[in-house]
């Protein structure tokens, strides 16, 4: 047997297993998922959901989680940049982060690794390849394994507004007692002090409809609001009294390319990002 064109025909049985298994463990990544177009079920892609633009980046164990939001916002920012310089207006930031637990091992006893395919990786007892090779026989133990998976929800304008609330989602369990129907409804948590609407709504306010449309997620809510429409009719709930009133909105464009200059100073200034070609190639690193 000749590994390399070097004769390796004096090794037998375990020792030639240590072999194989130190060179795919040399040969595999543990490097962060890069600034790329989905391949393998890692990296950005791009979709619609109804009237809103969807921007994911999925990443391999070894990726933080605000690393890949920051790669999901850019790509939205990129995506805008090409419509006349468009700016990306996110409507909604969605964290479906998958986490699998599994069970690591150690050992002199070589044996299949049943993690052998995608999403495992070298450092949990495979190795990328369709079967791998894990210890058996020994001790183990269980260690979780984090893929981050991040949505951006957008469109791209030439103006942005906002009504410079923040809310957050209630779900049916949580309004049945109030309402009774099987919906969900958004709540108030917070009014910006710059906000057009102080004075005219409370923290606690829960909307339960936005231009006599029910409401369940921030989203529906947040994509009314447009350079044509700055204003949005709300039903709200507040201390068991409907009330009806409108919700404004102010002009926070300068935010947002603010915002916008942020990450893409983040992204391209990056070290790792320095030599990735689809950013350096791409419109907003050169």
């Amino acid at each position: 047997m000749a590994i390399f064109g070097w004769p390796f025909y004096f090794l037998e049985g375990p020792v030639i297993r240590l072999l194989i298994l130190a060179f795919i463990v040399g040969c595999s990544s543990t490097k962060p998922t890069p600034y790329q177009k989905e391949k393998k079920k890692e990296g950005y892609r791009d979709s619609v959901f109804e009237d809103l633009k969807v921007a994911t980046f999925q990443g391999n164990s070894y990726t933080k989680k605000d690393r890949a939001q920051s790669f999901a916002e850019f790509r939205a920012i990129e995506n805008c940049s090409l419509e006349n310089n468009k700016h990306a207006n996110i409507i909604d930031v969605f964290d479906k982060t998958v986490e699998k637990e599994i069970t690591r091992s150690s050992g002199s006893s070589w044996g299949p690794s049943s993690f052998g395919a995608y999403p495992y990786y070298s450092r949990y007892s495979s190795f990328g390849f369709g079967v791998g090779y894990n210890t058996m026989n020994s001790n183990s133990w269980n260690e979780t394994l984090v893929f981050p998976v991040i949505e951006v929800y957008y469109t791209c304008s030439n103006v942005v507004f906002r009504p410079e609330v923040m809310f957050k989602e209630l779900s049916a369990t949580q309004m049945n007692t109030l309402v009774k129907d099987v919906k969900g409804a958004i709540q108030i948590e917070k009014i910006l002090s710059d906000s057009p609407n102080l004075g005219e709504f409370t923290l606690g306010d829960i909307i339960l409809k936005a231009n006599n449309q029910r409401i369940e997620k921030v989203f529906e809510l947040i994509r009314l609001f447009n350079d044509r429409n700055h204003e949005v009719e709300v039903l709200l709930l507040r201390d068991g009294e409907r009330l009806t009133k409108k919700l404004k909105s102010k002009n926070i464009t300068s935010k947002v390319v603010e915002k916008e200059k942020q990450i893409i100073d983040k992204v391209c200034s990056d070290k790792k990002a320095k030599k990735n070609k689809t950013l350096k190639e791409g419109p907003l690193c050169k």
